[in-house]
């Protein structure tokens, strides 16, 4: 007895100067609201991060979405991600960092959606109009440690979306950021150093990328763990440069990861850290003790969602592309009366011939893009022509190639409008429509329809008439 009890005042001092925080993240939940036979979703998502939490001590706990949370379902959409926000804060939900898809519904939704948050939203590297609309960093007090928190979103915004410059955003790059930031950070004397980022442990070569996450942990091995996203991927957690560690939760709700930091505070340094990835079962609870309010709502966006949009459509999707592609093409000339029109396939669902609801368009158009137009020269039109060619030759399942209304292009580079008449005149511009994720290069998969877009020539515009909403129309008006 007498030698346990002297081992355990050999244990104390360590055990009173030791600390465990523990840290959760999600990323990439795209409005997943409702469930699927393939996904959980966010309210089983948010019942067991509270369960989690709640064994752990909130006052023990930060819980952190790195991005890519309002855009992605019909759900989400509908109410333009306020639904989303209040399943997050009612989690308790302690920072959100934009990702590159909460952009999508315009800079408005996004403040709006910040003002919505009870937590703190941090976006380090965001300009708005010349001034920082989100704070960088934040020092939180958990489990009697003062932890820092840098949010990051990804500085890709412009090749996905259409000149995000017109509505006043600038996004920095994020070595430039940090280099300004991390003395800031280091003032406050933080006993650890959090950076969420909507970014994955590898940068896509398209980019021509300046850094990879390695080279963040190489350069500032003060951060003690960083969190990712943006790629879909899990990444139960792995040591980058130095002694930063990296983790990444999945998508669409199906889970969350976990770290768990022990520090000591007298020796003011980290002991140990482990993380881990926590997949949802399918049979995982849904939230107790529901608000009916939020019930209410919950079953107003189920009985929109499957409202009829008409009765005797084609097959359309992924089995039947270029079909579906030149019935977006069709679409959009109804509206805008483009002679020439892009467009192709935009997810891989499948949907049989016969009765579509809402929530059948939303899939094979899950995203916020609107019609752009550019008056192109034959010799502009034929560059973009041969680009996508190139595309569709590929083989890629990710080259995301567009087929074309209204003009061929002969194997010998002459162009035929649809009347059969040949496009040659270099004076004569014709009007041609894309969406805007295509006309913004789809993540730099098309550098040059980007460079002739930002040709002052051609006049590139954003119409504001969202696709998704045409091909609703378009449907409901040919196949009842």
């Amino acid at each position: 007895m007498k030698i346990f009890r002297s081992a355990l005042l050999l244990l104390l001092p360590f055990c009173l100067a030791a600390e465990t925080l523990h840290v959760y993240s999600t990323t990439d939940i795209h409005g997943h609201i409702f469930s699927s036979r393939k996904n959980p979703n966010l309210l089983k998502l948010s019942e067991a991060l509270r369960n989690d939490i709640a064994g752990k001590g909130k006052e023990n706990s930060l819980l952190i979405d790195c991005g890519d949370l309002i855009q992605g379902t019909f759900e989400s959409q509908l109410d333009n991600g306020s639904l989303a926000l209040r399943l997050i804060n009612r989690t308790g939900y302690d920072v959100w960092i934009p990702g590159n898809h909460d952009f999508e519904l315009g800079i408005q939704t996004l403040m709006d959606r910040k003002n919505d948050f009870k937590g703190t939203v941090l976006c380090a590297n965001l300009l708005l109009h010349g001034k920082a609309p989100m704070a960088s960093w934040k020092l939180f007090r958990r489990a009697g440690l003062n932890v820092a928190v840098i949010g990051i979103t990804s500085e890709h915004i412009s090749t996905w979306n259409w000149r995000p410059d017109e509505q006043g955003i600038a996004i920095l790059k994020t070595m430039q950021v940090l280099s300004s930031v991390m003395p800031e950070v280091m003032k406050a004397k933080p006993d650890l150093i959090i950076l969420g980022i909507h970014a994955g442990q590898f940068q896509s070569s398209r980019f021509q990328p300046e850094w990879q996450m390695r080279d963040i942990a190489a350069r500032y091995p003060q951060i003690d763990l960083i969190l990712g996203g943006h790629t879909h991927t899990p990444v139960k957690g792995i040591m980058l440069a130095g002694n930063v560690w990296y983790m990444q939760a999945g998508k669409h709700a199906a889970g969350y990861s976990k770290a768990e930091i022990v520090y000591d505070k007298q020796k003011k340094k980290r002991i140990s850290l482990t993380s881990s990835y926590i997949a949802l079962p399918h049979d995982a609870p849904d939230p107790q003790n529901m608000e009916p309010e939020l019930k209410r709502k919950l079953t107003a966006i189920r009985k929109n969602m499957y409202s009829t949009v008409c009765r005797n459509a084609p097959a359309f999707g992924a089995d039947n592309p270029e079909r579906t592609a030149l019935t977006f093409c069709e679409a959009i000339a109804d509206q805008t009366k483009a002679p020439i029109v892009f467009h192709g396939v935009l997810s891989r669902a499948k949907k049989h011939a016969g009765k579509y609801s809402r929530k059948d368009v939303y899939d094979l158009c899950p995203f916020e893009n609107t019609v752009i137009l550019m008056d192109l020269s034959p010799s502009e039109c034929r560059t973009i022509l041969r680009e996508q060619q190139k595309a569709q030759k590929s083989g890629n399942p990710n080259a995301m190639p567009q087929f074309v209304k209204g003009v061929t292009l002969k194997p010998d580079g002459t162009l035929v409008l649809a009347d059969g008449r040949i496009w040659n005149n270099e004076q004569e511009r014709i009007t041609t429509a894309f969406n805007s994720f295509i006309a913004s290069s789809a993540g730099m998969r098309f550098p040059k329809l980007k460079r002739i877009a930002a040709e002052k020539e051609v006049n590139g515009r954003d119409t504001g008439l969202k696709i998704r909403l045409l091909l609703e129309s378009y449907l409901r008006r040919n196949f009842q």
